[in-house]
């Protein structure tokens, strides 16, 4: 079969789920949650309603479900097939009212496409996948979140950037090479406020105040304090 055939042939025994052919090389596997025909309306959405019970959640928020959106559908497509090598060559591009993922090779994406949909047809363990999946994703995403409050989360989402930093031990200015050398292990020490702060317990700190300079946008202004679980930070006077 030629590519447009084995795209009829996917979608008729795979619906809702369809491939598309970019022609360039490019092939989408595509869930348009927002956009479902009416057979399949609200496709898989009765388990995420019960994910959302689970949990302590609304089912519904301002009309809209509380879980399953596009974002969601990813994270339980990576829980899937977390432990196939394959999934490297998947890229994705989801979004609030739709799953969307691409790859360069029609028969893979395919595969993944039919087994994932063969998954969703078996409610009661698709829906043990679905509450792993998310409760796995709000562990990271809190996780992410705490370290992008800290000076390591900052010089890491911001490798070009500088910063004058007030820290509960006295002021400091840092260009964005010494930001980057203290990620790498390369400065080891700062003086602050004649004391010596080890890189580590420094990029530990929490930013609880940040501001972008208005005609520098790689120019930042923040406050810092220690965590609350730090004790005794590593210094010497």
């Amino acid at each position: 079969m030629d590519n447009k055939q084995k795209i009829e042939a996917f979608d008729r025994d795979n619906a809702p789920f369809y491939l598309v052919d970019h022609e360039n090389g490019e092939f989408s596997l595509c869930l348009p949650l927002s956009f479902l025909p009416k057979e399949y309306a609200d496709f898989g959405q009765s388990v995420f309603n019960r994910y959302a019970e689970q949990i302590g959640d609304s089912i519904e928020e301002r009309g809209l479900y509380t879980h399953g959106r596009g974002y969601e559908w990813e994270s339980v497509f990576k829980k899937a097939f977390e432990n196939d090598a394959s999934l490297s060559k998947i890229s994705f591009d989801c979004e609030a009212g739709g799953f969307f993922c691409y790859a360069g090779d029609l028969s893979l994406l395919a595969d993944f496409g039919s087994r994932f949909r063969t998954m969703c047809m078996d409610e009661d363990s698709f829906g043990d996948l679905v509450c792993k999946a998310l409760k796995e994703a709000a562990i990271r995403e809190a996780e992410e979140e705490k370290l992008r409050n800290t000076l390591r989360g900052f010089f890491m989402e911001c490798p070009k950037s500088e910063a004058e930093i007030r820290t509960p031990d006295g002021d400091i200015r840092l260009s964005a090479e010494q930001g980057q050398q203290l990620l790498n292990g390369t400065l080891k020490f700062l003086m602050i406020g004649g004391s010596e702060i080890s890189a580590e317990d420094f990029l530990g700190q929490e930013i609880t105040y940040i501001r972008s300079d208005l005609f520098h946008d790689e120019h930042f202004q923040m406050k810092t304090e220690w965590p609350e679980e730090t004790i005794a930070p590593t210094m010497s006077m």
